[in-house]
């Protein structure tokens, strides 16, 4: 019985674990100075790597979504975000300088991070 018991809490703290966090198939290309990461945003979810090399990296964001979306980065004396929204279907590039550190990734608009698009990422040496 307490076997089953433990096994029981901890199949449902593995279902109950936040999809934020997953690259759902996106993936980054190193290049001669750092990376492009692919990122693709919908309701309410960012899908990229959680782990990238640091340097001159480019975030290739698609709006995969049916409503508006941003993408913001801040941490390591950094805080960038897109100059205007991604309207469904359409993309955009955004180009920061990163030291090897812990980043936080969200969409600026209002309420949107508060329902889960949000998370930690980390640029690798």
């Amino acid at each position: 019985m307490l076997w089953t018991a433990i096994f029981a809490v901890a199949l449902f703290a593995a279902g109950c674990s936040s999809s934020q966090h997953s690259t759902n198939g996106q993936t980054y290309t190193r290049t001669a100075n750092g990376a492009v990461v692919n990122v693709s945003e919908d309701e309410y979810h960012i899908h990229m790597p959680t782990a990238f090399p640091a340097g001159m990296v480019t975030f290739h964001i698609t709006n995969n979504g049916q409503h508006n979306h941003n993408f913001k980065i801040k941490g390591m004396g950094i805080e960038q975000q897109l100059p205007t929204d991604i309207m469904p279907g359409q993309t955009a590039d955004m180009t920061v300088s990163l030291v090897p550190g812990v980043y936080d990734i969200l969409c600026p608009i209002v309420g949107h991070a508060d329902l889960g698009m949000r998370l930690s990422v980390t640029a690798t040496q």
